[in-house]
């Protein structure tokens, strides 16, 4: 990302407001039975940390990474509100790399990056959870989304071959103008 893009987050993140609401994800609590183990998460494109601090509230040390400080900072504050602590990191996901089978769950939510799939699966520990959730090509009919910014049908199914898929599924709700997939996903531990 450049620059521009860095000041059009920040811009959209002004405000008293949380765009996206200071509640969690419906899938990610859909699903909260799964997120027992704890350890080390990411969340990518943390936005406000909604995400981040129900993660962190189930016991895991999480990194929320945004390329906007705006963002960031909102979500520091709601996790002092909360009592939460969450580590924020100002980063580009356009040119970031990670370590190599570091943590126990990865979150991803309203946002695709194709070229981060190969990192994501590099970057979760055998055993670890994947939760990912973005629009797809559906919502092209609700927005002006280009196209590459939007899954094709069962997308992340092949993107993540070879995991585990816990739970998954393709959701258009016209009566919210919104259409996603979201997918749970265990990365396969490799016999010895």
């Amino acid at each position: 990302m450049s620059q521009k893009d860095k000041e059009k987050w920040n811009q959209k993140y002004t405000g008293p407001d949380y765009i996206s609401g200071r509640d969690p994800s419906e899938w990610l609590v859909l699903n909260r039975d799964l997120l027992a183990g704890g350890g080390r998460a990411l969340d990518l494109a943390a936005g406000e940390g909604r995400n981040s601090i129900y993660a962190a509230e189930r016991g895991y040390q999480v990194a929320a990474l945004d390329i906007s400080e705006v963002a960031l900072a909102k979500a520091e504050r709601l996790a002092n509100e909360k009592n939460i602590k969450i580590s924020t990191v100002i980063a580009d996901l356009d040119s970031i790399s990670f370590e190599t089978d570091a943590y126990d769950l990865i979150l991803c939510f309203n946002f695709l990056d194709r070229n981060l799939f190969p990192s994501i699966r590099n970057a979760l520990r055998p055993g670890g959870l994947l939760f990912y959730e973005t629009f797809t090509m559906d919502y092209l009919k609700y927005s002006s989304f280009k196209k590459e910014w939007v899954l094709e049908p069962n997308e992340l199914l092949r993107a993540f071959a070879g995991f585990r898929i816990l739970r998954y599924r393709e959701v258009d709700r016209p009566e919210e103008e919104k259409a996603f997939a979201s997918l749970v996903a265990r990365k396969e531990c490799v016999p010895s």
